[in-house]
């Protein structure tokens, strides 16, 4: 009964991370099951939320390197403007830049 409980949630969390990675741009299946993980599982969710707070409750260590990237960051606005990262005003990816970097410092130093 267990091993079928957990093939059912497996079968359903397979389904949203497919949803997702469909539904918003950037998005491929690993960013969409973060973002599940994250408890943000649906377009709507990630608009209120927004890139910063969205890649913080992620990747609240950083990533499997320990890292914050910024690219994560790009994606996840190109998902919520519905454009490809590359369109992404320089500005706002200077932004990023320095937002990721302050978390990897924060991580280092504290």
């Amino acid at each position: 009964m267990l091993l079928l409980a957990t093939r059912l949630l497996n079968t359903m969390d397979n389904f949203k991370i497919k949803k997702l990675s469909k539904n918003l741009k950037n998005v491929g299946h690993r960013l969409a099951e973060k973002l599940l993980n994250a408890g943000i599982d649906t377009p709507e969710k990630l608009k209120e939320m927004g890139a910063k707070a969205a890649f913080k409750k992620m990747y609240k260590e950083g990533d499997k390197y320990g890292d914050y990237n910024a690219a994560y960051l790009y994606a996840l606005e190109g998902a919520i403007r519905n454009c490809d990262w590359l369109e992404i005003p320089e500005k706002v990816k200077k932004e990023y830049r320095a937002y990721a970097k302050s978390l990897q410092k924060n991580k280092k130093t504290g």
